[in-house]
């Protein structure tokens, strides 16, 4: 056991629910607590407790979600929700960041910003989609993709065409146009780990989308991915874990965004081995990270509905 009370934020959301299980099945808490913005949730399945929790753009966020972890002793929280963790990016962890399993902060305020992440690994000479600011003109080139540069997950994402009406004024600073990377087949998602001495453990999944998540995968290896993985790493100073995502143009890896939490694959990689969340947690205390055997290529996943009980 590693903590004695650890909080799951979002614990009705498919990334909380994925972390919940992941922590109940191998036992590091003496109790796993969920909270949610919502009541009516699978989440009263799988965790010890279940709250209900101020959303992050509240006022009484802080308040609540502190006196939640004083009344239940809590002395771990781990946020699964993005606009949560940009309020306590933004709060700077109210002054308690050593209360919060999350990635370190260079990586977040990369990678809360689509356009920042372009830039970032522009600077670095690493490859990606041209990338820019809707409000200043328009795109360079068409096709092209026009999405959110703050936003998450990949339902708002539309790709444009010469023939679409373009009478519209981009106006919002939040809207970016990116270079389409095309191909049905060449879609990966990549889980990045690096401790606080510095090992960095990665692993490739070529990826099918559904519903804009992940819907299905295949376990890939790939020496240009992975430098370049390894070098999104050190280039962050990362410490933690977070999620890269990318798509392959004849044999080049694009990354198009970089996020810096735990991904809604968490589970998926859990069970072959890459335990992100039980690394993140052993270096946090500064205990031996658990050794990893990297998975046999070609082993396929699926993401699948499943039917739970809650009496």
């Amino acid at each position: 056991m590693l903590f004695y009370k650890v909080l799951v934020t979002g614990c009705g959301g498919d990334i909380g629910l994925a972390i919940g299980r992941i922590l109940q099945e191998s036992k590091v808490a003496d109790s796993v607590i969920g909270c949610d913005i919502q009541e009516d949730h699978a989440g009263h399945v799988f965790f010890d407790r279940c709250y209900i929790a101020e959303r992050a753009t509240s006022p009484n966020y802080i308040d609540v979600l502190l006196q939640l972890v004083e009344e239940e002793q809590i002395d771990l929280i781990i946020p699964s929700s993005e606009p949560e963790l940009r309020t306590l990016y933004a709060n700077d962890f109210f002054g308690r960041r050593e209360l919060f399993l999350t990635a370190n902060r260079k990586a977040m305020e990369i990678g809360f910003d689509k356009y920042r992440t372009a830039e970032f690994l522009r600077e670095h000479g690493l490859p990606h989609p041209w990338t820019q600011i809707a409000a200043h003109g328009m795109p360079q080139e068409f096709p092209c993709i026009l999405k959110s540069r703050t936003g998450c997950g990949s339902k708002a994402v539309c790709i444009l065409t010469e023939s679409d009406d373009y009478d519209q004024v981009f106006e919002s600073e939040d809207d970016i146009f990116q270079e389409l990377i095309e191909g049905d087949n060449a879609e990966y998602t990549c889980g990045l780990f690096r401790s606080s001495s510095g090992e960095i453990r990665s692993i490739i999944f070529r990826r099918k989308l559904r519903g804009g998540l992940t819907g299905s995968g295949i376990v890939e290896t790939n020496p240009e991915i992975e430098e370049l993985l390894h070098a999104i790493a050190v280039y962050l100073d990362l410490q933690g874990s977070i999620n890269v995502q990318m798509r392959l143009r004849d044999g080049v890896p694009y990354v198009f965004e970089i996020n810096p939490r735990f991904s809604s694959t968490v589970r998926f990689r859990h069970k072959l081995g890459f335990s992100d969340v039980l690394w993140s947690m052993q270096d946090l205390l500064h205990s031996t990270v658990d050794s990893y055997q990297v998975p046999m290529v070609g082993t396929r996943f699926y993401k699948i509905y499943e039917d739970v009980i809650s009496s």
